[in-house]
């Protein structure tokens, strides 16, 4: 599978992921899914050089893609908290979140939920491709 149709796979992932987070979430379906790609796409963008990287999942790359896809975007809020915080931001603020929009830790979650949905999406749309092919082959 070429670079092109792995990325496509990839973003498609995300979108599914994210439409399947929004509808499971309370609350108007297009602002959560816009407020959720809002945050999901860079930290795609992030995964991009893993996907790359790894042209099929078998052996132990579905567990490195699973896991650096799941962790890398509760990882990239962590980092982003500290940045404000060195900016000067108000510490409990940034780390235990604003009391009208929620504990800090609930997105942390979702960043959680989100990444581990769009790499498992990702995985068994890879692993389906890479095998119908390789029968397709033989």
């Amino acid at each position: 599978m070429d670079i092109l149709r792995r990325i496509g796979l990839w973003f498609g992932s995300l979108i599914l992921s994210v439409t399947l987070f929004s509808l499971l979430l309370d609350g108007p379906l297009i602002f959560i899914f816009r407020i959720t790609m809002i945050f999901a796409f860079p930290v795609w963008c992030l995964c991009l050089p893993f996907v790359i990287a790894f042209k099929d999942a078998e052996k132990r790359r579905p567990w490195i893609l699973l896991l650096s896809g799941t962790l890398i975007g509760p990882a990239s809020l962590a980092l982003w908290c500290l940045i404000l915080q060195l900016r000067g931001g108000d510490p409990h603020t940034i780390w235990y979140g604003d009391p009208l929009a929620g504990p800090a830790w609930l997105f942390w979650i979702y960043a959680l939920i989100v990444g581990f949905l769009t790499t498992s999406i990702y995985l068994v749309s890879l692993r389906a491709l890479h095998r119908s092919s390789t029968a397709a082959q033989a």
